[in-house]
């Protein structure tokens, strides 16, 4: 029997440029271990990447047709405004083919309900962990031909029971290496499940139906580090656990033999982990050993903020987090959410002194990145639930499964558009001279004459946007913010490198 994972359309759009990421990370092995626990049931295994194809419904449905496949799974991503696409796509296939046609991952967990209304033509869905729902299923069709309500597994019409998280992760099989991550330099790799926050904006809690942290046996990590290593050139490591370092010494300890585990094979690593969860001693000891980078969500520099997003840390954490990883030599790359929909000015102002005082500021990339995000709000997560009841969604039939929130304060709004518009036109322009700026000596030597004395920086620009949108905004004149808007889309143009 013949089963097909199809990694759905989710091109890039201009009005997503940027924006967080619509999936944790650890979705990228998804279809991985789909695969894998396919192939030893038994059945032949087909990949199918369509994540960024511009191609149209036909194409798609037309090489899913080729494949003959007893069952099509898709791994159906939040996906921009492209779920259209996709829909029709599996309209096509319901009049064309036999094959029974689910979807499985964050997605199709959090808006089951709604997607299945979106796309009746889905026979089933795998919800949250899977890979002991697909085993069942493949197990169940092979002998009947057809899909049978059992835990985990959601079929229309019928009563959904959850299945149990799997206790034991070593014993989940190596997953593949397949699409887009065979071309990056780097492995990612997961040595945990799970995170033990409830962020109010983050859907890790709500896709394992807990806020738990599992890990699994290094022996197991070691073994499927040999595996995947032998597959093909790797330059670095990248452990896309939520949280990669625990709570408590012997997860300390841990964190520190999975660093020496990466340092026998000479590979430098990065890893995202929480705020809280960071220690001078164990960083110093992680950077000897290759770390590179760490990824925190910090998301505000307000106390008010983080307790209204439920984000269980303090700005006084943050502040030594921060220390303790700039002082230890690894990169940090940040998670942050300027315009909380319940901010105040004074809030953004707060937001920015608290950066500015960290010195995280200082490069125009982070600065744009840091002083524009939006919080998107997403179908099934807490905070749709929230806003919805507050009735402050703001609902675009194009976009089926997210929405933007209406401020609490117009104010704020205004600034998050000014300076949403500002940062694209950055990023765009940033995109386009990294593409044609092939002599990367010439590059470096124009960025350096527009930080010498006297010409104005791309990163000072736009710091100054935000800063002057921010004092047009108490005004609360439209007018002025737009006046404001102008003259820094101005500056931003008449820069050499944009």
């Amino acid at each position: 029997m013949k089963i097909v994972i199809v990694e759905n359309p989710r091109p890039l759009t201009i009005e997503h440029y940027n924006d967080v990421a619509n999936a944790p990370l650890s979705a990228s092995l998804n279809s991985g271990y789909a695969l894998a626990i396919a192939r030893q049931a038994g059945w032949d295994t087909v990949h199918l990447d369509f994540s960024s194809s511009g191609d149209d419904a036909s194409v798609i449905t037309a090489r899913i047709l080729g494949e003959d496949a007893d069952i099509v799974l898709f791994h159906w991503v939040y996906s921009w405004g492209h779920e259209v696409l996709l829909r029709t796509a599996i309209t096509q296939l319901r009049n064309e083919s036999r094959a029974r046609m689910g979807a499985f991952g964050l997605f199709p967990t959090l808006s089951g309900n709604l997607l299945l209304q979106y796309a009746p033509q889905i026979d089933f869905i795998l919800a949250g962990e899977f890979e002991d729902s697909l085993a069942e299923l493949l197990r169940h069709f092979e002998k009947e031909l057809t899909v049978a309500a059992r835990p985990g597994i959601v079929i229309p019409g019928r009563t959904f029971v959850p299945r149990p998280l799997i206790d034991d992760l070593s014993t989940l099989p190596v997953p593949d290496d397949i699409g887009a991550n065979c071309s990056y330099p780097s492995l990612n790799i997961a040595a945990s499940r799970g995170c033990f926050g409830e962020c109010s904006f983050c859907f890790i809690h709500r896709y394992y139906g807990c806020s738990r942290r599992r890990t699994r046996n290094l022996p197991s990590l070691e073994r499927e580090l040999e595996i995947r290593l032998s597959r093909r050139d790797i330059q670095s490591l990248y452990f896309i656990d939520p949280t990669f370092i625990g709570r408590g010494e012997s997860e300390r300890k841990r964190a520190l033999q999975i660093g020496q585990m990466a340092q026998r094979l000479a590979l430098p690593f990065g890893f995202e982990t929480r705020v809280d969860c960071i220690d001078e001693q164990l960083m110093t000891a992680l950077a000897l050993n290759g770390a590179t980078s760490v990824f925190l969500g910090i998301e505000s520099g307000c106390d008010s903020i983080l307790k209204r997003i439920g984000k269980r840390i303090t700005t006084d954490q943050i502040r030594q987090a921060v220390r303790i990883i700039i002082e230890s030599g690894v990169q940090l790359n940040l998670g942050f959410i300027m315009f909380e929909p319940d901010s105040t000015l004074a809030e953004l102002e707060e937001n920015y002194l608290f950066l500015e005082e960290l010195g995280l500021l200082s490069e125009h990339e982070q600065t744009a990145n840091l002083l524009y995000h939006n919080q998107i709000v997403l179908y099934g997560s807490s905070a749709w639930e929230c806003f919805e009841k507050q009735e402050r969604l703001l609902l675009d039939e194009r976009l089926p499964f997210e929405a933007r929130c209406r401020f609490r304060d117009e104010r704020v709004a205004s600034v998050c558009e000014a300076m949403g518009r500002l940062t694209s036109f950055y990023f765009r322009a940033m995109a386009v001279s990294r593409q044609t700026q092939a002599d990367t000596a010439t590059r470096c030597n124009t960025m350096q004459q527009c930080r010498q004395p006297g010409m104005s920086s791309i990163n000072d620009l736009i710091k100054n946007a935000f800063q002057d949108l921010c004092r047009a905004a108490h005004s609360g004149s439209p007018k002025c913010i737009s006046l404001v808007e102008r003259e820094c889309a101005g500056r931003l143009h008449s820069i050499p490198e944009l």
